[in-house]
């Protein structure tokens, strides 16, 4: 495992040579860790030819019968005497019934023009605790914990490979997205540029779960090493993940630390939670609890019968006995080489009117965000979910206004593929004409959005949110377990807090989680309760939102903010 290399075959004498690198494996056989997500892949072109030349990432083939891989496109320049590069983000969609996507680099210097590859995602799991004869690590290792395994991960993971090298980990949150959980090494973590712990940080605050192996566990020593200040219970957490240190004795690890580490990562990992989206209990798909809000805003699409009956029994009036007795009645039979196909065209005309009529131009959707406050990273986690509900499409391509993961949810009909063009733009089948559609989104956005815990002596304190959206309720749980609460926070007003109780919040909160998909509902479970955190909701998703296509009116936007707050004095 870790950072493998994939020469492609080339003409030799054209001067040619390409080489794919991934991280997180290239090999199909070699994905021990991964789970669901982005993989990572690095081509490199180097070209001894005279010219300066072009090479295009695509689709091998395409992504029918249900498939949801999402491929990139991308151009590779290389000047003569020089070399190309381009990183591509691949989510080989669902593991287990579509985990592979193939993809072929057409160009100079190819046999026949150009060369295929695949790249396929590791099938988790499950439910079952891994063995040696079960399946890979439920985790991704690093070299150096690899080196300290001892007998203690001989029961989870499977021979084959010296674990991820840190040293080559990218410094994008993308590149780490395709792991739910790693174990590494205090010197690798010490050794990481500021750009590679950015990035670690980025994918914990999406809810990763990082386990770092320490010989020394005291929070003086973590804090001397970097990590991320504890919260007042003593734990290191970032948005909905957290980094949990590991003692080592030695060289070796302990058999305990590696099952507290793993409890709870391979009972759930995250593709086990996308196929919770739909319930098939009943033999037949269905939304599953939660998400099934979303969709119930709209409720099933229904055909109308009444009109489609009354519709062909017209036209079948005017197309037969009509057309043959009066348009072209006895004498003008010939008239209907003419009658029949302006009939047909006037019938698919009133059709289109009667679609453009019921269904309109665009869509509605329904979108939930929760942002994930991370101040002492100056950044935001968002996991967004959202339903929508398309009439008449004009044009499906929407641009990618920043660096995201975009997975479709539930039962899908894709004709076309789905495709990120350069990283800029997304085309293919992401939103499709008078159709139903579900995506879950994540992105790590740089912000300063805050929220301020401003100490009021003697009186009551109060909050300054820098959130950019107003806030219809907030509630501030002290690190003395003391509830606060304030409504209508607007950004940068500050507004007192008037004492509240668990009961009150955990009503509140209850309603924010009610209608969470399985993603957005594990981040929010792992945040619920936090000491020294503040919680919020807003009325009005835009400006926090991860865009998609435009042409999509959101109906209902809401999102909630968590976050540790800051502590200041009133003057």
């Amino acid at each position: 495992h870790g950072v493998e290399s994939m020469p492609l075959a080339t003409i030799p004498e054209s001067g040619i040579t390409v080489e794919i690198q991934g991280w997180a494996g290239v090999s199909p056989h070699n994905t021990a860790g991964r789970d669901a997500g982005l993989v990572p892949l690095i081509v490199t072109i180097t070209n001894a030819s005279p010219f300066d030349r072009t090479w295009t990432v695509e689709p091998a083939r395409n992504f029918g019968g249900g498939g949801s891989g999402i491929v990139p496109m991308t151009r590779i320049a290389a000047p003569a005497g020089g070399t190309g590069r381009a990183t591509l983000y691949v989510d080989p969609g669902p593991a287990g019934r579509y985990g592979s996507v193939w993809m072929k680099l057409r160009g100079f210097g190819l046999s026949g023009g150009e060369k295929p590859f695949h790249v396929e995602a590791w099938t988790p799991v499950g439910s079952t605790p891994p063995t040696a004869t079960a399946g890979p690590f439920p985790s991704a290792i690093s070299r150096a914990a690899f080196s300290k395994r001892g007998t203690a991960l001989e029961k989870y993971f499977v021979a084959g490979g010296l674990g991820l090298d840190l040293a080559r980990a990218p410094d994008d949150w993308r590149g780490w997205s395709t792991f739910s959980s790693l174990l590494f090494d205090e010197s690798e973590w010490i050794a990481m540029s500021a750009g590679q712990r950015k990035a670690l940080l980025d994918w914990v605050g999406l809810g990763g779960r990082a386990g770092l192996v320490v010989a020394d566990a005291s929070a003086g020593r973590l804090d001397r090493i970097g990590l991320p200040a504890a919260d007042p219970d003593g734990r290191r957490r970032v948005g909905a993940g957290e980094i949990i240190a590991l003692k080592s004795d030695g060289d070796t690890l302990d058999t305990v630390e590696v099952d507290r580490f793993l409890t709870g990562r391979r009972v759930h990992p995250k593709s086990d939670r996308l196929g919770d989206y739909l319930d098939t209990s009943t033999g037949f798909s269905k939304w599953a609890d939660g998400f099934r809000k979303l969709f119930d805003v709209f409720g099933p699409r229904r055909l109308p019968m009444a009109a489609i009956l009354g519709f062909l029994a017209i036209f079948g009036l005017v197309a037969g006995p009509l057309n043959v007795m009066v348009l072209a009645g006895p004498g003008r039979r010939s008239r209907m080489f003419w009658t029949t196909p302006l009939i047909s065209l006037a019938a698919t005309a009133f059709l289109l009117g009667l679609m453009f009529l019921r269904d309109g131009v665009g869509g509605a959707g329904v979108r939930r965000v929760l942002g994930l406050l991370m101040p002492e990273q100056n950044g935001m986690a968002i996991i967004q979910e959202q339903f929508s509900r398309t009439g008449v499409l004009v044009g499906g391509s929407f641009p990618i206004r920043e660096p995201s993961w975009m997975r479709p949810l539930g039962d899908l009909d894709v004709d076309e593929g789905l495709l990120e063009i350069d990283g800029r733009q997304r085309q293919g089948d992401w939103f499709k004409s008078r159709s139903d559609q579900a995506h879950l989104l994540e992105t790590v956005r740089p912000s300063r959005a805050k929220v301020e815990f401003v100490a009021g002596g003697d009186g009551k304190p109060a909050v300054i949110s820098s959130i950019e959206v107003p806030l219809d309720r907030l509630f501030v749980i002290d690190e003395k377990g003391t509830y606060w609460t304030a409504a209508d926070v607007g950004t940068g007003e500050r507004k007192p807090l008037e004492r509240s109780d668990a009961d009150t919040y955990g009503r509140w909160f209850d309603g924010i989680a009610s209608d969470a998909g399985p993603i957005r509902k594990a981040a929010l479970d792992a945040v619920r309760n936090r000491r020294g955190h503040a919680y919020a909701e807003a009325t009005g998703a835009a400006k926090v939102a991860v865009q998609t296509l435009g042409a999509i009116r959101w109906v209902d936007d809401k999102a909630a903010f968590v976050g540790p707050f800051t502590r200041t004095t009133a003057k």
